[in-house]
């Protein structure tokens, strides 16, 4: 089942994908319950804090679902790897690690010692990064690092239309990953100001989320953005692996926030909220543009399917349009019969 040979490889990449889908899960579909300990709902996982009075109870329900998104693309990816192979996966891996990397910093950093939440993130966060590093380093006899001694930056996607699309994904990223690791408290004063009118119940998991949230945010948005500058900079061929974790991600960003406009779970009153549900929709779209556009360019060379050559090039359209069905119903199930 698994194209990859090496053991110690399978298992840290194994955990690695159990981790990334155990919280994308918890967070996706239960961030409001996990903010608030579970003891009113269900959550897989929650931070253990039931008491209003604490810091962190009820605090970025929306935020924490919207890293579960993010999370989930990443998962993609590393299933990916386990299932197709090894063989040049650097573009999927090393942007990972570097985010995995940024994410423990701010875990680390910002972590609110005030709060009584459990301490399991903290650590989790450094065991995943270095178990997901060390299945990196496993892999290299196994052709991981391909292309890799051959990359040399610079602009080398033709296509106008995708070029322009990309180069506002990476400035767009940058800004907003670079502003939310290092910056976390003006985010959230941006996104939260004095006169905000919108709701902050902490009961609902509503209430303003807190700097570790926001930086692990940052930290997750580096990776598609360091995705989408490999596609700049390095060219569309073979850049597949990539492109369709980012975009089975914007896609999922995109529903839920859909569907949370409409059972009013959203963040929707401030201006940074408002620019935030835009910008995924937005990000999908370029996502997709450039995929499209540089299918010509070689997007989908030696494109496999558990290991074997794709030759349906339409396949993926097709997964793209049965996945967001299925995470439309998911989510509506979740947000508007359950919520």
């Amino acid at each position: 089942m698994f194209k990859i040979e090496s053991l110690p490889a399978k298992i840290c990449l194994g955990f690695s994908a159990l981790m990334f889908l155990l919280y994308s899960i918890s967070f996706m579909f239960f961030g409001d319950c996990y903010v608030t300990g579970g003891e009113v709902c269900f959550a897989p996982l929650d931070n253990g804090i039931t008491d209003s009075t604490d810091p962190a109870y009820g605090a970025g329900g929306p935020e924490t679902a919207f890293n579960g998104v993010l999370f989930f693309g990443i998962f993609i990816s590393t299933m990916l790897i386990l299932f197709e192979g090894a063989k040049g996966k650097w573009i999927i891996m090393i942007p990972s690690s570097l985010g995995l990397i940024s994410m423990t910093f701010g875990v680390w950093m910002w972590w609110n010692v005030d709060s009584m939440a459990g301490p399991l993130p903290k650590y989790m966060s450094i065991i995943v990064t270095l178990i997901y590093i060390g299945g990196y380093l496993s892999l290299r006899n196994e052709g991981v690092n391909d292309g890799l001694s051959d990359f040399k930056p610079g602009l080398k996607v033709k296509d106008k239309i995708a070029m322009v699309s990309l180069i506002v994904l990476v400035l767009a990223g940058l800004f907003y990953s670079i502003r939310m690791i290092l910056t976390p408290n003006d985010v959230i004063a941006e996104g939260f100001p004095a006169n905000y009118e919108g709701s902050l119940v902490l009961a609902d998991g509503l209430g303003k989320p807190l700097p570790t949230q926001v930086s692990v945010t940052g930290s997750l948005i580096l990776v598609y953005t360091l995705w989408s500058a490999l596609v700049l900079m390095d060219g569309a061929s073979g850049k597949w692996p990539i492109i369709h974790p980012s975009a089975f991600a914007f896609i999922t960003a995109t529903v839920s926030t859909y569907i949370a406009l409409i059972a009013n779970t959203a963040r929707n009153a401030s201006e940074a909220n408002q620019m935030d549900a835009l910008t995924g929709g937005a990000v999908m779209l370029l996502i997709l543009i450039s995929y499209f556009r540089l299918k010509d360019e070689g997007m989908e060379d030696d494109m496999t399917f558990m290991g074997e050559p794709q030759e349906d090039k339409g396949a993926f359209a097709n997964a793209l349009l049965l996945f967001a069905l299925v995470m439309g119903a998911l989510f509506t199930i979740n947000h508007v019969l359950f919520g």
